[in-house]
């Protein structure tokens, strides 16, 4: 089958999110063997193959959005693009989509403080973070951010700058 592309969430193919399982599309009607099976929506939606997020047939079919909330960007279209045409990562409290450059980051990931020292950037990407949201101490960050923990971060990176940005949830 066809991979689909998703400008916002590139490595969905790797990522939890998608369900490797046999199912039935809910808005094409298609048999599929790779679906998400969330959906903000009123009706009950577990099983959407990539093509209908994709081009928007689903978020349209069952007036629903992919992507509980985000940062602000200028343009319509890129919301749109990103609330009904991206799948949303799994998170415990709802998915946060940061923005950098007037646009939508991709989503990279779960990371914790090991992966960020990997790549360099920890003390940068938690202060940008605490000054997102200072209820969180960095210290208390330093100490239980872990990517399989119950303090997870979501790895988001800018699609024109490139800096690493971070959303935290917690179980």
């Amino acid at each position: 089958m066809k991979r689909v592309n998703f400008k916002y969430f590139p490595n969905i193919y790797e990522d939890d999110a998608l369900i490797h399982a046999e199912g039935v599309c809910q808005c094409c009607g298609k048999n599929v063997y790779e679906y998400i099976d969330t959906l903000y929506s009123k009706d009950d939606v577990d099983c959407i193959c990539l093509q209908c997020v994709s081009d928007g047939s689903a978020a349209a079919k069952f007036h629903g959005k992919f992507i509980e909330g985000a940062e602000p960007v200028s343009d319509p279209a890129k919301r749109d693009e990103l609330f009904h045409r991206t799948p949303g990562y799994l998170s415990w409290q709802g998915e946060y989509w940061l923005a950098c450059c007037d646009d939508y980051c991709k989503y990279i990931g779960y990371a914790g403080i090991e992966e960020l020292e990997k790549l360099g950037c920890k003390e940068e990407i938690l202060k940008e973070y605490v000054e997102r949201d200072p209820l969180i101490p960095i210290e208390d960050l330093e100490e239980c951010l872990n990517k399989d923990g119950y303090m997870r971060g979501y790895l988001f990176q800018c699609l024109h700058c490139g800096k690493y940005h971070l959303w935290v949830d917690m179980d």
